[in-house]
């Protein structure tokens, strides 16, 4: 079935929350350590993108309801 995730480079073993396809356990280790770089930029963008999203909506909203509407939309504070 190819080579197991324990072959991936530690970089991107922690970047892949899943069992990547085997043409990635292929890759040499070089272009591991590259995608490994590319996936986490990518994932800092979209948190960066996504925050300014939810800043632009809320931004919307009169300023005493913004906190309320945040915390009804993210219970968590996942945000």
């Amino acid at each position: 079935m190819g080579e197991p995730q324990s072959s991936l480079e530690p970089a991107l073993r922690a970047a892949v929350n899943d069992v990547p396809p085997h043409s990635i356990t292929r890759l040499p280790a070089q272009d591991q350590q590259r995608l490994a770089v590319l996936l986490a930029d990518s994932r800092q963008q979209q948190q960066a993108r996504l925050q300014q999203a939810l800043k632009s909506a809320l931004g919307h909203l009169p300023r005493l309801l913004r906190a309320p509407v945040r915390r009804a939309l993210f219970p968590k504070g996942d945000v």
